[in-house]
């Protein structure tokens, strides 16, 4: 596995670690801790919950308004799933991505209402965002689960990680989903966050978006 190394934590999100905490227990933890804004990861008997602060919500957010945008102009079918839990007991692991999506492996899920990796496909996508904390240790239970392709956002690169045959990530300079983005670009449009106006910050990049990346792709679709 390679990862680029984390910038400077922009604060410190609360974090708790619990050890020898049973699969039972943390199955205990989800439904009570269902409806409140903390994040549960949990790796064979260790079980950390974090709260996120807002510059790691503001990123996230953002994120997701650049897949929305991406997707509508390239009219890719595309179904977001936020943060929901993933889980195995086999594996006795389990997370809470920031975002997650479906794009391929839309198909191979049976109910939206109760995704079950016992019988549905994994997500194609993962966002994890890497100013307050550091999810380099949750690769492995990502990897676990077998999701395809991680996006990590330290607040200054947003670095592509994709799922090796040998188990692990590799750092790649392109999203296997969106073959055509230059990512270093998406991780500039991230870093004007503090603008404070997310229409504006939308519409900005969805104009570069239409101006300089679909006229790209079309001429390649053109030439095949």
């Amino acid at each position: 596995m390679a990862t680029a190394a984390p910038a400077k934590l922009q604060g410190a999100a609360q974090r708790f670690v619990l050890h020898d905490i049973s699969w039972e227990a943390y199955q205990t933890f989800l439904k009570v801790l269902q409806d409140r804004p903390i994040r549960l990861t949990y790796d064979r008997g260790t079980l950390e919950l974090m709260t996120p602060l807002s510059i790691h919500e503001r990123y996230r957010a953002l994120i997701g308004r650049m897949i929305d945008a991406i997707t509508e102009e390239m009219d890719v079918r595309v179904v977001a799933v936020g943060s929901t839990t993933f889980h195995r007991e086999e594996l006795k692991r389990g997370l809470e991505p920031d975002q997650c999506y479906y794009f391929a492996s839309a198909d191979k899920v049976t109910d939206w209402a109760r995704i079950d990796l016992d019988v549905d496909a994994p997500p194609d996508l993962a966002i994890e965002i890497d100013v307050t904390s550091d999810s380099r240790q949750r690769l492995g239970i990502y990897a676990a689960l077998k999701i395809p392709e991680v996006w990590r956002f330290d607040g200054e690169r947003l670095d592509v990680l994709q799922l090796e045959e040998a188990g692990g990530y590799q750092v790649v300079p392109r999203s296997g989903i969106f073959v055509f983005l230059p990512m270093e670009e998406l991780g500039r449009f991230l870093q004007q966050h503090a603008i404070g106006d997310d229409t504006r910050w939308t519409k900005a990049f969805r104009r570069w978006f239409r101006e300089t990346i679909l006229p790209r792709v079309q001429d390649e679709r053109a030439g095949e």
